[in-house]
């Protein structure tokens, strides 16, 4: 069995676990009443709408197995390359950000807003899930 295989779901529980700390933390903050953004306690509703988080993670995994099985070239790529790592941060720094916000902004348009925008500034109270 390929090691990549077998790190994968070890790799997906992680990162479940990572961003489930960082959301219990910061409800932690928000029942504390420390350091909050907005005055108001987080709602039933709130968690309810927000409780699919993990589906990205799942989804990212899925993709990463389903592209390493069946794009071989894929297999001959280094675990880490330094030249890469600093061209993909200089690409989030310049493009990819310029191109989020842009994205963003055209999502307030009223005919994108109402249909699909509205749901991520339907939550008041922010956590780090807030921003998926």
């Amino acid at each position: 069995m390929n090691l990549v295989y077998a790190a994968m779901l070890p790799a997906l529980l992680l990162r479940l676990f990572h961003n489930q700390i960082w959301i219990s933390l910061s409800r932690h903050q928000t029942a504390r009443r420390k350091h909050i953004i907005v005055d108001r306690s987080l709602e039933f509703d709130q968690v309810d709408r927000e409780r699919s988080w993990d589906d990205q993670a799942i989804l990212a995994t899925l993709f990463f197995y389903v592209a390493y099985a069946a794009i071989p070239s894929v297999r001959l790529m280094p675990m880490w390359e330094t030249k890469g790592a600093i061209a993909i941060a200089l690409l989030h720094v310049g493009p990819v950000e310029f191109i989020y916000y842009w994205f963003h902004r055209a999502l307030h348009h009223h005919f994108l807003y109402s249909r699909y925008h509205s749901h991520h500034h339907a939550s008041i109270v922010t956590e780090p899930i807030t921003g998926k």
